[in-house]
């Protein structure tokens, strides 16, 4: 049975996990790969069994009756990144989300920012969450760029508080208000 397609747009699909994506996640998740000099730079890169966990659960929901919490960016039938979300704050239904596209070939070509905008729709679609928001850091002048493009506001910028290579960047949040989200979408009369 091939997976659930949760959102399409004209070009992505996000879409549930497949057994074969297990593999393909675990292989993007290796250190030697490009997209995590962008992705959280900071953080460390996960070690084989984190990685293997990682793809290991990459289809396992966050609890009932909540959103999947990471889905297949797929492009033409292949996995080029995920989308994902997790709590900042469950107690007030305060939502943080990402986008990842993994493939280099695959970035500057605006897939990034459909599948962000598919899933920010999704979510705010399947849940009555009041806002959805997500943090980078101010190297990441590609991710903040397509988050602004799509309506997100700037929210906290935490001064130097990422260390990448030696550097010392500001930690960057933007968010975007259901209402907000909404008023965008909507066809002219």
């Amino acid at each position: 049975m091939p997976p659930e397609v949760l959102a399409r747009g004209p070009r992505v699909v996000l879409r549930g996990w497949a057994a074969a994506d297990r593999a393909v996640l675990r292989e993007w998740l290796r250190p030697e790969h490009e997209w995590h000099r962008s992705d959280g730079p900071y953080y460390p890169v996960p070690s084989d069994d984190e990685a293997a966990a990682i793809a290991e659960g990459a289809g396992r929901s966050p609890g009932p009756g909540l959103p999947p919490g990471r889905l297949v960016i797929d492009v033409d039938g292949r996995l080029v990144g995920a989308v994902s979300w997790y709590w900042e704050s469950e107690e007030t239904q305060w939502a943080r989300m990402g986008v990842t596209v993994f493939d280099p070939a695959e970035r500057g070509r605006g897939l990034g920012r459909e599948a962000l905008a598919l899933w920010t729709s999704y979510l705010f679609g399947a849940t009555d969450w009041v806002r959805l928001d997500l943090a980078t850091w101010s190297g990441n002048a590609a991710m903040i760029a397509v988050a602004r493009a799509l309506g997100f506001v700037e929210e906290g910028r935490f001064r130097r508080a990422r260390v990448v290579d030696g550097t010392r960047y500001d930690a960057v949040v933007l968010g975007v208000l259901r209402e907000e989200w909404e008023a965008t979408r909507k066809e002219p009369a």
